[in-house]
């Protein structure tokens, strides 16, 4: 009984990605990638990552989403997080909509709990991309996570992949990945009910939300500093006082021009 409460807790440990608001159909690879031998790597001919200008939300009914425009484009969303180590790719995936942002959420169940990341979802699957130069910290199943994979990209900053279909067989602790390299492609293992990337941001040890941190500022108007004299004072008309008249102005004119008969 003992063993099965645990079984139970660790798949727990990974909140918020086990309801997702598409019913996505499960993929047919659902286990890490087989070691290659004859085998070609698909990792090391695959295209490296695109850089997505937008990012547009799954639906209108997602949680946490943000501001959505009138397209659905999640206005807030830029292409890359400014960190401490320099910039993320803030979508690092083939392609992918937002289904579900960080923050917390309710559940299918009732209550509700954190969700500590960003939900990429895309029921066709796709690559997903090391999200800048880093070293594989953890490539292995994780519990709630599934197939999962965490990079470290120097100066307190990480980066975390979830519920990956498979990841390159090559990746292991302490393997170096550069910016936009393939990693792995986009499932359902572990708590997760739609084919996705559950994408998690850590700065100093603290989970931040991948949407909105690093962002440029709101542009913002610069605050008036200069000071103006005061007006001149101007006296009071005496009570019941006329107006003064307006002084009349003489003007003269140039005398006319006369045009004379030649002889």
């Amino acid at each position: 009984m003992r063993r099965i409460a645990l079984s139970l807790a660790a798949a727990c440990a990974l909140t918020g990605c086990a309801v997702s608001n598409t019913p996505y159909p499960r993929p047919v690879t659902t286990t890490i990638a087989p070691p290659l031998q004859n085998l070609p790597n698909i990792y090391a001919s695959a295209p490296r990552a695109p850089l997505h200008s937008e990012l547009f939300a799954c639906n209108a009914y997602g949680s946490n989403l943000g501001l959505i425009g009138q397209r659905g484009e999640a206005t807030n969303y830029t292409p890359y997080i400014d960190t401490p180590a320099g910039p993320l790719l803030r979508n690092p995936t083939e392609i992918a909509c937002l289904s579900s942002g960080f923050g917390y959420r309710d559940t299918a169940s009732g209550g509700g709990r954190q969700h500590n990341g960003v939900d990429l979802a895309n029921h066709d699957g796709g690559f997903i991309y090391a999200a800048a130069d880093g070293w594989i910290v953890v490539a292995d199943y994780r519990n709630g996570y599934g197939n999962f994979i965490e990079i470290d990209h120097g100066n307190g900053v990480r980066t975390r992949y979830g519920h990956m279909a498979e990841f390159d067989s090559n990746l292991r602790s302490g393997v170096r990945v550069t910016a936009g390299e393939p990693i792995g492609r986009m499932g359902m293992t572990g708590n997760a009910t739609g084919v996705h990337l559950h994408y998690e941001v850590l700065v100093d040890g603290l989970l931040v939300d991948p949407l909105n941190y690093g962002a440029p500022r709101p542009y913002v108007t610069t605050p008036v500093t200069q000071t103006y004299q005061e007006p001149l004072p101007v006296a009071p008309l005496e009570p019941d006082a006329a107006p003064p008249e307006p002084t009349p102005t003489s003007q003269t004119y140039p005398e006319p021009v006369r045009l004379q008969r030649p002889d």
